[in-house]
């Protein structure tokens, strides 16, 4: 990107087109007339000194598959030592998008470059960056010369669209070096220098200087002449820094008229180091215990380490001439690093390590309460357990039965309990095994009075045909924690259940080979699973058809008929209800 910084009295303004005040006179031709004066809606937001601009795509993305032109009124050139068009534009095409500039002599139109030419072979294509500078030489002594911008898209796809703003015709140099590249120069751990800066500058007429300038983080900076030998390539050259400064610098590359700056608006840099020790490690999990063992890996550096400090918090802890230190622990997450002391001075530190070390205990049951003969999932949950698939154990009292323990992580697993019918009234102790130790909640369970627990109520209807398929309410004792899963036994399908505070609106299908008989219904609501209660399955009989004896032999034909067809009817309805 140019920024122009000064342009000096080797130029004279021809003419300057406001287009702040209006279009400016410019001739806006094409397909699809997209090219347009005013106030800049999308794209940059506003033109490069104001408001309005002109802009394909001033207020919205542009149309594809279209040549649009922007005709400018040039004045003649006659008597001007040597004309330059420059411009502002700012732009954000589609893939296969671009724009270029076209003159016209006399002789028909024609593409022409602008200095230091077009970012790709099409023209202007991709996107700008920003708002950017772009001057083209004129014809000398040119009485009748057009000139027009081109826009063209292709079938595929859209853009953002291109603006215009500070047009103008100058008799003189008015173009900026550009700076083609830049070095940006790497961390580095030499702390003598000099570091050398590599830049490329050209011009439309001749490089005159090139400048870096600089500062550091630790104070100190200034600006160096750059030195070349052929004119394009420069080189210039900043002093040493101690370890941990931050150097940032730009050039500005002159041509004695104008004057360019890069980065245009920001700072190259890099940073002075010694390097820092790799892979800080301590014990893995949580640690029960009043210090804990430290190791990484040795640095890759160009200078001699004398020894190693451990810090945290800032304050050094522990010191060490190997690759390893025991430190004391403080806390419940110590945070350590560690830096390397050079024979130059010290380096940087370490990616932390943080080492855990706290009691682990239990903290509560969900639910902690239950009553005799209940079937529950109970969520044991503890702090810094260490709670280990497989390796957890749970002892809820001689009441108790665990079937299974299900790890959710390492502070949370579920017990499935069976509790003793017979199981008296109070509290229990809950004793934990894990690999953070034994650990115990006393008091942690109830137990309940057995004539308060939940049960269910009844069904209704407590039977249902086969082939069957209707809604039974099931009425619970309290109401259930979440909507339960509920089971009817061997051909018996829940279709759906709707809760409806302590009944269960539950739709049931029953298959037409369901056994017959009692089957059990089994209500899980994820915490307590409630039993006890059965729904019959009795056989399909169909209804009994009678005819009428009253009527003569033509109505008794047509009864006998109509009971036909209402028994076959049914037949193809039990036939639809079977479940496969």
């Amino acid at each position: 990107m140019l920024v122009f910084l000064a342009i000096a009295s080797a130029s004279t303004p021809v003419l300057i087109w406001d287009l702040e005040q209006d279009d400016g006179g410019f001739m806006a031709g094409g397909e699809l007339g997209q090219w347009r004066w005013g106030e800049v809606v999308s794209g940059p937001g506003s033109g490069f000194d104001g408001q309005n601009s002109w802009a394909i795509g001033l207020e919205d993305v542009y149309l594809n598959d279209s040549v649009e032109t922007l005709e400018l009124p040039i004045p003649s050139l006659l008597g001007i030592a040597r004309p330059v068009l420059s411009l502002q534009h700012w732009y954000s095409f589609g893939p296969g998008d671009y724009g270029y500039v076209e003159i016209d002599e006399g002789s028909g139109w024609h593409a022409v470059e602008p200095v230091y030419g077009y970012p790709s072979a099409l023209g202007w294509s991709g996107t700008s960056g920003g708002w950017q500078a772009a001057t083209l030489d004129l014809p000398t002594g040119g009485a009748s010369l057009r000139l027009r911008l081109v826009f063209v898209a292709d079938v595929a796809g859209v853009g953002v669209g291109w603006f215009l703003d500070q047009v103008g015709i100058w008799d003189g140099d008015v173009t900026a070096p550009q700076v083609d590249s830049l070095e940006a120069l790497a961390d580095t751990e030499d702390l003598n220098g000099p570091y050398v800066v590599h830049a490329q500058v050209q011009d439309d007429t001749e490089v005159d200087a090139v400048s870096l300038s600089w500062s550091a983080s630790t104070g100190g900076g200034g600006s160096v002449a750059m030195s070349t030998s052929d004119g394009t390539n420069w080189a210039g050259e900043l002093p040493g820094q101690a370890a941990g400064t931050v150097v940032r610098y730009h050039v500005v590359a002159t041509d004695g008229a104008n004057s360019v700056r890069e980065p245009a608006s920001t700072e190259a840099g890099f940073r002075v180091f010694l390097a820092a020790p790799t892979g800080l490690s301590g014990p893995e999990g949580r640690v029960v215990a009043q210090e804990a063992p430290l190791s990484w890996t040795a640095p890759a550096s160009i200078h001699e380490v004398e020894r190693y400090e451990v810090l945290r918090e800032g304050a050094v802890v522990a010191t060490s001439r190997t690759t390893s230190a025991t430190v004391a622990l403080a806390g419940e997450a110590d945070v350590f690093t560690v830096r390397a002391v050079y024979d130059v001075g010290e380096g940087d530190e370490s990616a932390p390590c943080t080492v855990s070390a706290v009691v682990p205990s239990l903290v509560a049951l969900e639910p902690g309460e239950g009553y005799p003969g209940d079937a529950l999932r109970v969520t044991v949950i503890g702090q810094d357990a260490l709670f280990v698939s497989g390796e957890v154990t749970a002892d809820f009292g001689d009441d108790a039965i665990v079937d299974a323990i299900t790890v959710r992580d390492v502070d949370r697993f579920v017990a499935e309990l069976r509790l003793a019918q017979d199981a008296a009234a109070g509290t229990w102790t809950v004793t934990v095994v894990s690999a953070a130790g034994t650990l115990e909640l006393p008091a942690g369970f109830t137990m309940l009075d057995a004539a308060d627990r939940p049960r269910i109520m009844g069904l209704e209807p407590e039977s249902l045909a086969q082939g069957a398929s209707e809604n039974v309410r099931i009425s619970l004792s309290t109401v259930p924690a979440s909507v339960p899963t509920i089971t009817l036994g061997e051909g018996v399908v829940v279709e759906s259940v709707a809760v409806e505070g302590a009944d269960l609106i539950v739709q049931v299908s029953v298959a037409s080979d369901a056994p017959l008989g009692d089957h059990a219904v089994v209500v899980d609501d994820g915490v307590r699973v409630l039993d006890g209660a059965s729904l019959e399955v009795r056989d399909w009989s169909p209804p009994v058809i009678r005819a009428c004896a009253t009527a003569g032999s033509a109505g008794t034909g047509a009864s006998a008929y109509g009971a036909l067809m209402v028994f076959a009817a049914l037949l193809r309805r039990r036939r639809k209800s079977r479940v496969v």
